[in-house]
């Protein structure tokens, strides 16, 4: 079964509430875990990942919190992902130093690499600021 594991799906959410939240705009961490329904065990890993990737900026303290770190728009669901789980790979075929027992080109491989791309090139045209209306935009 494919499937986008627990932490990224997190991670989509953290995004989409900053991006719903408007842009510029500070959330602190406990709001986003209210709202966004993430346990904390989860959050303050999401927000490293999120932050050494350059998907969201974080500021310590008190009047501290987390922000995008560049408009909704261009954040994309890729991107997201790619910051969690590092790059799409449908099969371990697909690697780069896999060594197939099967005839060179094969098959399955060439199909495999076909979806692969098409899901990378979705994933990528989806960004955070289409999931929010204008009207939905609410400052903090």
């Amino acid at each position: 079964m494919i499937r986008i594991n627990r932490e990224t799906d997190y991670s989509f959410r953290v995004v989409f509430a900053l991006a719903r939240a408007g842009e510029n705009a500070r959330l602190p961490t406990s709001r986003i875990q209210k709202e966004m329904n993430i346990p904390r065990s989860f959050l303050y890993r999401i927000i490293a990942s999120l932050g050494h990737n350059n998907i969201i900026k974080t500021f310590p303290g008190r009047e501290g919190g987390v922000q995008l770190a560049r408009p909704a728009m261009e954040i994309s669901l890729l991107d997201v992902f790619e910051a969690v789980e590092g790059p799409i790979q449908l099969s371990d075929c697909l690697s780069e130093d896999c060594s197939c027992p099967l005839d060179s080109p094969c098959p399955v491989q060439k199909s495999l690499r076909h979806v692969q791309k098409i899901l990378n090139r979705e994933m990528a045209a989806i960004h955070f600021d289409s999931f929010v209306p204008a009207s939905e935009i609410r400052l903090p």
